[in-house]
């Protein structure tokens, strides 16, 4: 990362500057969407722009000019030589305020950075972790907060017994979302995909399945009609990696060839 786009700029990496009172730093005051571009724009950038504007209603934080950083995913693409990227774009709401009493309705801190984005996996292994759980009734499942300390403690366990990503549940124990992406499974002909109800956030590319879904010829169940025991294939998708085979959870195997998956993986290609 040689160049990132702050608050209206594009400026070299090593000297961007963010107030140290500002508080998404101090106290994860902020949202965040983090993003796929390739061929000169961001995929699902409506879907993107939506959420993050919605985050930003709820945390009463000033909207930014979305023209002018769909026009900045550009440039900033371009500085970095970039064909094919990660974006995040990152809002706080800036130095306005001291501790828990905030100044609302103000402009905040606006920074979107870009690496080059890597090729997906064949398939991950998940990790089923007991603790931290998801809570439905979290902002966390209207959108992104900056504060991620849940997930990257969920990942620390999940690596620590050799697994790729881990394997988060509700509190009441049924499967909710991997540590950055959605989760969904698949007997037969029926999927389950566990959303909000359940304490995960509905991420695009969940969103952007769930609408073709005949197109796969699949039709979405609740999870209590498939308990995840019983599934014959299991996949996590999220905006970057797009849909991802899972091969293990925990000890038990599954096929990273199924044909629903490949399907799937197919249709999330071929979306804008």
């Amino acid at each position: 990362m040689s160049r990132v786009w702050l608050n209206g700029h594009l400026v070299e990496a090593h000297q961007a500057r963010i107030d140290p009172g500002d508080r998404g730093f101090l106290l994860g005051d902020g949202a965040f969407e983090t993003m796929r571009f390739e061929a000169g724009r961001i995929r699902r950038w409506p879907a993107h722009r939506s959420r993050l504007s919605a985050a930003l209603d709820i945390l009463q934080i000033a909207q930014p000019d979305w023209l002018a950083i769909e026009d900045a995913s550009r440039a900033l693409a371009d500085a970095n030589a970039l064909t094919a990227a990660i974006l995040r774009l990152t809002i706080t709401r800036g130095p306005h305020g001291r501790g828990m009493d905030a100044v609302h309705g103000e402009a905040g801190t606006v920074l979107m950075t870009a690496l080059a984005r890597p090729d997906p996996p064949v398939s991950i292994r998940l990790e089923p972790v007991s603790a931290p759980r998801r809570d439905p009734a979290s902002q966390a499942t209207r959108f992104k907060p900056i504060g991620y300390g849940d997930e990257l403690h969920a990942r620390r366990l999940a690596r620590s017994a050799g697994a790729d990503m881990a394997l988060l549940h509700d509190g009441e124990g049924h499967p909710s979302c991997a540590d950055c992406a959605n989760v969904m499974w698949i007997a037969g002909n029926d999927l389950v995909a566990p959303g909000p109800e359940a304490g995960a956030l509905s991420g695009t590319t969940r969103a952007a399945l769930l609408e073709r879904l005949s197109q796969a010829g699949l039709t979405l169940v609740p999870s209590a009609q498939l308990a995840l025991e019983r599934a014959e294939a299991v996949l996590v998708c999220n905006a970057v990696q797009g849909v991802v085979a899972v091969r293990a959870i925990g000890s038990h195997s599954y096929p990273v060839d199924h044909w629903a998956v490949t399907r799937l993986r197919e249709i999330e290609a071929e979306l804008d």
